[in-house]
């Protein structure tokens, strides 16, 4: 399938296909080009692509996605449980982060509250 086929079977634009393109996120074989030089989407690339916006969800990287999340298919389910689990550790040190963050604008917001009211 051609691109914009393939941009709205993922709900991505063009562009965005294009840029997952030059990042190698896509496993060779998936993506072929014709003679005419248009790119050719197989089915497996469809599926490549759901797995990059769940890796994405899941906060992963781009990075992660291309070194750690490669071989995904190819992996079991202790090392995806293990690679997930590494993540949800990343997740909840940003939460914490988050946290901390929220409370020190909480607090600022609180300092020029009782700067407005009067006394």
């Amino acid at each position: 399938m051609r691109i914009g086929e393939f941009a709205r079977r993922t709900g991505l634009t063009p562009s965005t296909v294009r840029f997952y393109e030059e990042r190698d996120m896509f496993s060779p074989g998936q993506i072929t080009r014709g003679p005419n030089g248009y790119r050719d989407f197989g089915e497996d690339a469809v599926q490549r692509v759901r797995l990059v916006l769940a890796g994405r969800d899941a906060g992963f990287s781009l990075q992660d996605m291309r070194t750690r999340m490669a071989h995904w298919a190819d992996m079991d389910d202790a090392e995806r449980r293990a690679l997930l689990t590494e993540q949800l550790a990343v997740v909840d040190r940003r939460r914490e982060e988050l946290e901390r963050s929220r409370a020190t604008i909480l607090g600022a917001l609180a300092v020029l509250e009782e700067r407005r009211s009067p006394a």
